[in-house]
Parts: structure tokens; sequence; C-alpha cells
């Protein structure tokens, strides 16, 4: 089986590790925080403690596997609006000189502009979305442009399972436009389930969208949400707002993918 690195084992790389391992692969799994070492060390999964604060600053052989996962939210920084650039630069560098084969990098659905319609991985634009001085876009291409590695993007949208209940997103929330629009929205479980896919079934040199193909308004949905989870319900208007619907038919045609949610 082949050796998977992930760097950032939050929210989603913790449990994506763990059902790795449960598939048969050795993980290894960064963290920057050393209190967290022993949890991930007791679910088999090989801790390192590394810090990207920009450069990489940790052990070398991290980046010694099959395949590296990079799930590294955008951190911005006041004092050093190019932070997140740097952070990305260091780990491209350090997957060049290691020679990692393969490489998935999570990206977002934010890369995509807000054109009132059904949009496809063709649709991507470098001025929808820029943070901490690089664009979206721009982030993506760092992956896709390096010799000799395989990659493929992966641009989720709307994440959320459990410690993230959509019911909270707009609890309360008063004259909320754009009801009508469709959500983008991924379950974690799904977000996994896509991700072991691409592993499986060796889908490289991709970008794909991963979100639900089955749409709800945002106020079926978000109001469906918050009664389930007992909080007050958001109040949405009849007045329109600009919408992306993103499609997941290329990711869902070449996998075969079926999602849980």
């Amino acid at each position: 089986m082949e050796k998977i690195s992930i760097l950032g084992c939050g929210w989603l790389g913790l449990p994506l590790a763990k059902a790795l391992i449960q598939a048969g692969h050795p993980v290894k799994g960064s963290t920057t925080h050393s209190e967290k070492i022993s949890l991930l060390r007791a679910e088999n999964i090989n801790p390192y403690l590394i810090n990207l604060d920009p450069t990489y600053q940790g052990p070398k052989d991290f980046f010694e596997s099959d395949l590296v996962i990079i799930n590294l939210p955008p951190r911005n920084r006041n004092e050093d609006p190019s932070f997140h650039q740097k952070q990305l630069l260091s780990i491209r560098e350090n997957l060049l000189i290691s020679g990692v084969p393969k490489a998935i990098f999570v990206s977002s659905t934010a890369v995509y502009p807000n054109l009132n319609r059904v949009v496809t991985e063709q649709d991507a634009s470098a001025k929808s979305l820029s943070r901490a001085g690089i664009s979206l876009l721009d982030m993506e291409h760092l992956f896709t442009e390096v010799p000799n590695l395989q990659s493929t993007i992966i641009r989720f949208g709307g994440l959320y399972g459990p410690g993230r209940h959509p019911g909270r997103f707009l609890t309360g929330g008063k004259q909320l436009d754009g009801g009508k629009n469709p959500v983008n929205m991924i379950h974690l479980d799904d977000c996994i389930g896509v991700i072991q896919t691409i592993i499986r079934d060796q889908h490289w040199n991709q970008t794909f969208n991963a979100c639900s193909p089955k749409r709800q308004t945002r106020a079926k949905f978000y109001t469906r949400a918050a009664k389930d989870l007992g909080v007050e319900i958001p109040d949405f208007t009849q007045a329109s707002k600009p919408y992306k619907e993103v499609s997941s038919e290329k990711m869902l045609s070449q996998t075969g993918y079926r999602f849980f949610h």
C-alpha cells in the first residue's frame, strides 16, 4: 500500500488519516501542536510536529512518501501579506527535493466568481478570491506545475459534519437575501470518500469540484438545519443575491463516486 503523508491533521485531516489507515495505508500526519502528538500516535498515525512560520520546519523524512496530501487552510498575517504564499512555496520546494511522485491539494470552490449560473472547473478565476497575497488559482498552480509530480486538485465547497453543524452557520440571521439560491455543500464523510476514491483509482493530473449534486435552496437547507439543531431559524427575504451553482459532474462521471449525503 502507498505510504501517505497528510500535511494538516485537523477537522478533515485527522479522520481522513484514520480512514486511510483502516484501508491499509501507512500514514504520517502533521500537527503544529505538541500536545496533539499523543492523539495522533494513539490512532496509529506516525506523528510529526511541523511548523510553517512561514517556511517548513520539521523532519525532512515527512515528505518521503508515495503521496502527500496538502490540507493547509490559508492563514492571514497582517504584518506579512505574502505569508501563506511563502508557506506554499516552502512546501513545493520540499516536494521537489524529496521527489514525491504524487500530491493532492485541497482547494475551495471560492475560486469561482458568482456568475449566477452553473460553474464548472473551467470557470475558475484568479480574481475570485485572494488570501494572504496569492489567489486560490495561483495556489493550485504551484502544485500542478511541479516537474515529475502527478497532482490532483480537489475544490471542496461548504464543508459540514461533526463539529460543523450547518444549523449554526446562519443562526438567528435576519433579512437575509438570496434565499432561493442553491447551496454548495459537502459532508465530511464525502470529503473523505472522494479523496479515497481518487487515491484508490489513480485519478491523477486532474482538477475536480466536490459538492453534493443534490440541490436545495439556501432557505430550505438552513431552515431545516436550524430545526434539526433546535436553534433560531434564519429569516430570508425574497430579494435576490449573486450566486454560483458548482457542478461536480466531471468528478462524478470520471470516478463513479456516489455521495453519502
